[in-house]
């Protein structure tokens, strides 16, 4: 199984979308110390359904938190703690695939040639995979734009791939 590597701005929105556990379905998800601090502390958990989803999955090892080897990173960057975390973590898998919605971790991600996945093109794989509906992917991805810091023109890119990939199949995907 691939592992995914995912900070907690991509946890918030998959939890947010309901994805979250359909990923953990997919992937090896490990996330950093960090990180699983900053979105499943046990005071965010009661306040917040999402925090306990995830908080949830950590608890049946759905997901795996994990501390990196070394917190450093070959870069002078200003990421917060989750972010270079994962990137250190990143580093010292094989094929890891970093799951992040951060810009600087994506350019860092690029600089370090780590694989990296942004939320929008995660719910264009699932719909693709069919493990989502059309329906449920373009709702979500209307839910990522109102809620996430996504620009306009990465929401509508996500949609067109998503209208492409429903003008060629049929809809026989699972009702979720």
């Amino acid at each position: 199984m691939t592992q995914m590597v995912a900070d907690s701005s991509s946890l918030i929105l998959l939890a947010k979308c309901s994805l979250l556990e359909i990923v953990c379905s997919l992937f090896d998800v490990i996330v950093p110390t960090a990180a699983a601090a900053e979105v499943a502390s046990d005071a965010l958990v009661q306040k917040y359904p999402d925090a306990a989803l995830i908080s949830n999955l950590i608890t049946k090892r759905a997901i795996t938190v994990q501390s990196p080897h070394s917190r450093e990173i070959p870069l002078q960057l200003s990421l917060h703690p989750g972010e270079k975390e994962a990137l250190a973590i990143a580093l010292n898998l094989v094929k890891p695939l970093f799951a992040t919605d951060d810009g600087k971790a994506i350019k860092a991600a690029r600089f370090l040639k780590i694989p990296f996945v942004i939320t929008p093109k995660i719910v264009v794989e699932l719909f693709r995979l069919q493990e989502i509906s059309f329906k449920k992917a373009r709702n979500c991805l209307e839910k990522i734009g109102k809620i996430g810091r996504y620009s306009p023109e990465i929401i509508a890119d996500a949609l067109i791939s998503l209208m492409e990939g429903k003008d060629g199949k049929t809809d026989n995907h699972k009702g979720t």
